[in-house]
């Protein structure tokens, strides 16, 4: 990681900080994450400080940790305020430097301690956290205090620079500010697309038994989590990948790793775009726990709940377009994961049996793999695997 969203500060100017204290937020890698102070001293903000929404270079400086009587680098007045006991001299609070060709989503928080999901709220809802009095400890604003300023006058904040029309021979276009979570994607497919030596197997797979099996849950009222679709091809998955180790890999640049662990992705589609909670250890989970493991993750995830290291750690992933009525695709690696499983929609259509012809449900998978990690017939071998598996659940989904 290169760069960062900063989101708000949890500490105000001139507040004693010490070891351990939670400091300031940022969106980092598709996660929102809250950073600890790792030094005690009283927080100087510097003037060309980042405001929520601006990019932050790893390694710069964004503020100070200035110990009674010490003078900032600025040449700024110290801050009145207790002195820390016991607290040895420290160093700038060294994370980064804000870019200042971006300018700020919301206007600034007047340095009040904000939590991260507040901040994110208040950028998503366009509150000024100026007008929010925060109700937690030490004044701190929750997310339920953005909430309830939602609809109200804000403080009058100038308004932004209207942008530059586009130029060009076509239309006049919108312009969409690109996110930290967008930036990262692009990155990730890029990496992926230029990085890995891609290659898609498609399977077609008779899928009646697990649409009969599904519904006989269904209608039994099952006390469990209700599983999905792609909680079962998930659980049959692991079953398959225990049997065929190579695709369960990892290119790590001068070696290949077969983790011992199966931790399985789930790709989610949310409003600001595609993350990727991470299922672990899906073989020792029972179809229930599984599903309610993954509904729990898909929907914090699309809440921006999920931890970072819930967003990593995969060893495959798996991906599910059948819901948009997309057939057959090809899913993209998620690097430096070996492979990657596209589930189809499912489709009831006429299939020759015993030469008769008899109605069935059929579903595509597609596994792209890469290439320089496994050769194309184990992972053929594979994908014939799991669609025997995919075609006959009962073994490999009911304890």
């Amino acid at each position: 990681m290169e760069e960062a969203t900063f989101m708000a500060w949890l500490k105000n100017e001139g507040q004693t900080v010490k070891a351990g204290d939670l400091l300031f937020s940022v969106e980092t890698d598709k996660a929102l994450q809250e950073i600890e102070a790792l030094d005690s001293g009283i927080l100087h903000l510097l003037p060309n400080g980042p405001q929520p929404g601006d990019i932050i270079k790893v390694g710069d400086a964004i503020g100070c940790l200035l110990q009674p009587g010490e003078s900032p680098p600025s040449g700024d007045p110290v801050p009145a305020t207790a002195p820390v006991s016991g607290a040895e001299p420290v160093q700038p609070a060294v994370v980064a430097k804000a870019d200042r060709t971006q300018p700020p989503s919301v206007p600034a928080s007047a340095n009040k301690p904000v939590s991260p999901r507040a901040a994110q709220r208040a950028l998503v809802a366009g509150v000024d956290l100026r007008a929010v009095t925060g109700s937690g400890r030490g004044g701190r604003v929750r997310e339920s205090d953005v909430m309830a300023a939602v609809g109200r006058s804000p403080v009058p904040v100038p308004a932004p620079a209207p942008a530059a029309a586009p130029t060009g021979s076509g239309p006049a276009g919108r312009e969409v500010p690109l996110t930290s979570l967008r930036r990262t994607i692009a990155q990730r497919m890029v990496r992926s697309k230029t990085a890995t030596a891609p290659v898609t197997l498609t399977a077609r797979a008779d899928v009646t038994a697990m649409v009969k099996l599904r519904a006989d849950w269904k209608a039994a009222g099952r006390k469990e989590a209700l599983p999905s679709y792609s909680d079962m091809i998930i659980k049959l998955t692991a079953g398959v990948l225990r049997g065929h180790p190579a695709l369960n890999a990892r290119w790590e640049e001068t070696r290949i790793i077969h983790p011992d662990a199966i931790n399985i992705g789930l790709a989610v589609d949310t409003q600001e775009g595609l993350l990727v909670p991470v299922v672990r250890d899906v073989p020792g989970l029972t179809l229930g726990r599984l599903a309610q493991r993954t509904a729990d993750l898909v929907e914090r995830a699309r809440q921006r709940k999920l931890s970072a290291e819930e967003l990593g750690g995969g060893t495959f992933t798996v991906t599910n377009l059948g819901g948009m009525g997309v057939d057959a695709f090809t899913p993209i690696i998620n690097h430096p994961e070996c492979a990657v499983l596209g589930i189809g929609r499912i489709v009831r259509e006429p299939v020759a049996e015993n030469d008769t012809v008899v109605i069935r449900d059929r579903m595509w998978l597609s596994l792209t793999f890469d290439h320089r990690l496994v050769d194309g017939a184990p992972a053929a071998r594979f994908l014939d695997a799991l669609r025997r598996a995919v075609e006959n659940p009962l073994a490999g989904l009911v304890e």
